[in-house]
């Protein structure tokens, strides 16, 4: 790490034995663009331990220095989440959409010091019942519901402006576990969402009118957004409502193609 700490102005953690998906160099880049004007320690591209962790090489001194505080047989994973949550980042921030994964033949000894994460199995999305609230120019023979209902329909608008937003308000506070967000007519992104972001929603509003606050989930990454959900420490609180923020202006059509939630089943929450 210290002889990285000139060369670049973000570090991509790596082991031996994995591999890597197709564009995966795209995939970080416009991830990290999209991130760029938004405070992060370490963004998580990966389900295993040490490989997919990027860090700011600005970091890297006051890391490298942390990791040295303690003795080989500490693991070091447990070391880079407590810089983390040392660093202020309370929450890991990993895309749902890994791009490294294990070789097959490899077998990880039983005290390696990087043990493979299970990669969750999520099933389809399960969207749970929601009002959904715009204040965007609806489109004659479309409605906002569009957006969230798992099906084919769409929701488009025109001319988004800054500030313009699309909620989703739960009848109650879900475990959610994962959020997808697609915008644009297809996967050439042709009226997608250009610059926007997806928040968390707390503290219900009476008669169904959003929630008291929100707190960031994540950017839009080229119209996309596809991450894991995870919770504060001791956390009892469940978000209420997801938001799709519009960043800046466009003047073109935007669609809305889907919001794809997945929730912690009620008989397996502790």
């Amino acid at each position: 790490m210290n002889f990285a700490l000139n060369l670049s102005e973000y570090f991509l953690m790596m082991e031996d034995c994995v591999r890597c998906t197709p564009k995966f160099v795209s995939a970080i880049y416009w991830a990290l663009s999209a991130w760029k004007e938004r405070p992060w320690v370490t963004l998580e591209f990966s389900s295993l331990s040490f490989s997919g962790k990027v860090f700011h090489t600005r970091d890297l001194a006051r890391l490298t220095a942390f990791l040295l505080l303690f003795t080989k047989d500490v693991p070091t994973h447990l070391l880079l989440s407590e810089f983390r949550l040392l660093s202020a980042q309370h929450v890991p921030i990993r895309f749902s959409s890994s791009v490294f994964y294990p070789v097959r033949s490899y077998s990880v000894p039983a005290d390696t010091c990087f043990p493979m994460e299970k990669e969750p199995a999520f099933g389809e999305p399960d969207n749970p019942v929601a009002s959904v609230l715009t204040d965007m120019r609806t489109i004659s023979n479309t409605i906002p519901e569009y957006a969230y209902v798992l099906n084919k329909e769409s929701y488009y608008t025109l001319d988004p402006l800054r500030g313009n937003y699309l909620t989703v308000v739960w009848e109650r506070p879900q475990d959610v576990t994962r959020v997808e967000v697609l915008t644009g007519s297809d996967k050439q992104g042709l009226y997608r969402l250009q610059q926007g972001q997806v928040e968390l929603g707390y503290s219900l509003l009476p008669h169904s009118e959003g929630c008291a606050r929100y707190a960031l989930l994540g950017p839009l990454v080229e119209g996309h957004l596809d991450q894991r959900v995870f919770y504060e420490k001791d956390s009892v609180e469940q978000p209420s409502c997801i938001r799709l923020l519009v960043l800046a202006s466009q003047d073109s059509w935007l669609v809305i193609r889907q919001i794809r939630v997945w929730t912690q089943p009620e008989e397996e929450e502790s």
